[in-house]
């Protein structure tokens, strides 16, 4: 099975959350409780003595509850060289008429700066991405770097874990969200309309939805 194309900002988000989540708990354990600094002029983020080069995506402010995009962001002098996924970003937008990619600031709701950065790692293969807390706001940047682990795909048992931490934390379609982190972990699957079941490496994962594809049941044999 493969994943279907998108039409929204929102699918885009459900086509790439569950492995970057994923991604994201891996990232965590790398860099522990180091606190961040940033270097523009270096292109890089720094935790201790780890160092990471980013690609800035845009902002959040608290304050007014509001994004903008790294390339809206005229006023701060970020290097054009760590805008490439931004401006990439805005182009799909613009071919796809996706509004949330072509305004350079608007007002979002709650969590929204972790829907970015998921859609951002997974779409552009990131290894990570990062919200970095400046206290006004939240830096949203993604992370490459080959000593970063990648997600170890013969590991299938963690989806238990990890996908309900996700549907948790971020407001998400349930059954398209794990349908396609199921895909992304290369599970054969088995799809109906309130059940998936699926199967890699003698792992059976069995998980229910009720009418509004919310999950209501996730078993299987570790």
């Amino acid at each position: 099975m493969t994943k279907t194309d998108f039409e929204s900002f929102q699918d885009l988000v459900e086509l790439h959350a569950g492995l970057s989540f994923e991604k994201q708990l891996i990232f965590g354990d790398v860099i522990g409780s180091y606190s961040w600094n940033l270097d523009m002029q270096k292109g890089k983020i720094f935790f201790g003595p780890l160092e990471f080069p980013i690609q800035i995506i845009g902002s959040l402010a608290f304050g007014s509850q509001s994004w903008m995009w790294g390339w809206a962001n005229t006023q701060s002098g970020m290097p054009e060289n760590l805008l490439l996924q931004s401006h990439q970003l805005k182009n799909i937008g613009q071919q796809k008429n996706i509004k949330e990619f072509t305004e350079g600031h608007f007002n979002v709701e709650e969590g929204f700066e972790h829907k970015m950065g998921m859609m951002a790692c997974g779409l552009f293969q990131a290894k990570s991405y990062y919200c970095a807390n400046y206290g006004q706001g939240t830096l949203v940047v993604t992370i490459d770097d080959p000593e970063i682990p990648m997600v170890d795909l013969e590991k299938s048992e963690k989806v238990f874990t990890s996908f309900p931490q996700l549907i948790g934390a971020v407001d998400l379609n349930h059954k398209k969200t794990f349908l396609n982190y199921l895909i992304d972990r290369d599970f054969k699957l088995k799809v109906s309309e309130n059940k998936i079941e699926a199967i890699r490496n003698n792992i059976m994962v069995m998980a229910e939805f009720d009418e509004l594809d919310r999950l209501t049941a996730l078993n299987g044999n570790t």
